[in-house]
């Protein structure tokens, strides 16, 4: 990982290319972390074999090395911040990889960066609900208790065993996770429509707990581009199971969308 202290890091890069011919940012989950998306990294060749290819990730505040700053309890401002830091990299296509509460942050990303000069080539959801989705149950998870809630993510398996067992360690993640799923389910519960003009790919897990594959068609109604979606194995964390045929699927659909191949509402 790079040495910025701000939200967009660079996980893995071709620096002897010159500038990328695509960037993709990956947007983690709540709680997450950009390092969870090291694991990408040794993928990323085979996947794209002839594109030079920048794989970074966001750290939100109150995460990873910036767990000293105030989590920030609005998708749109962490949002801004993603783009003001998008904007001083060199230029490239953008790809926005969301994985749940990522997928919202995403859809906020894709919906400035045509003002900040950035172009979106494609939105991935993963293992999200989409917002205005009439059929999402409402939920309220962030008003769970301390121990109720970090029972919760534990039992999804997002959380490593070692941390999940130190008190001291919930006691300092668990504000940050419960920003950010707080953050998510007043996202999803707005009674604003969000209009986005990128391409957009739902990827669903056959597994996941929280979110059924059923949900995965509702993303499709969000965009004026193309829509597509995909039925994957696992459960909620299955972008960390194995990547690799993860990544060369994308690559395959980036593909196919910069050649203009891409059909409306595919499958």
């Amino acid at each position: 990982m790079g040495e910025q202290r701000g939200s967009v890091r660079t996980v893995s890069g071709r620096p002897d290319t010159g500038h990328p011919a695509l960037r993709l940012l990956a947007l983690p989950h709540s709680g997450g972390r950009a390092e969870s998306f090291i694991g990408w990294r040794d993928a990323l060749p085979a996947a794209f074999p002839r594109t030079a290819v920048d794989l970074c990730a966001a750290q939100y505040p109150g995460h990873g090395d910036r767990l000293a700053e105030p989590p920030l309890e609005e998708v749109g401002a962490i949002a801004e911040e993603i783009v003001a830091d998008l904007t001083r990299l060199p230029p490239a296509d953008l790809v926005l990889f969301g994985h749940s509460f990522g997928s919202a942050v995403a859809c906020e990303v894709a919906r400035r960066c045509p003002k900040a000069g950035l172009d979106v080539v494609l939105l991935v959801a993963s293992s999200a609900w989409a917002p205005g989705d009439p059929a999402r149950p409402p939920r309220d998870e962030h008003l769970l208790s301390d121990e109720e809630l970090w029972e919760r993510l534990v039992a999804l398996g997002g959380l490593d065993p070692v941390i999940a067992a130190h008190i001291e360690l919930r006691d300092l993640l668990l504000p940050a996770m419960r920003a950010d799923i707080a953050a998510h389910e007043r996202y999803l519960g707005c009674p604003d429509s969000v209009t986005l003009h990128c391409d957009v790919h739902a990827c669903m897990a056959r597994k996941d707990p929280l979110v059924p594959v059923l949900a995965g068609r509702h993303w499709g109604r969000l965009t004026t581009g193309n829509a597509s979606t995909d039925i994957r194995p696992g459960a909620h964390f299955h972008v960390f199971d194995d990547p690799a045929p993860l990544l060369a699927d994308l690559a395959r659909r980036v593909f196919t969308r910069t050649k203009g191949g891409a059909s409306a509402h595919e499958q």
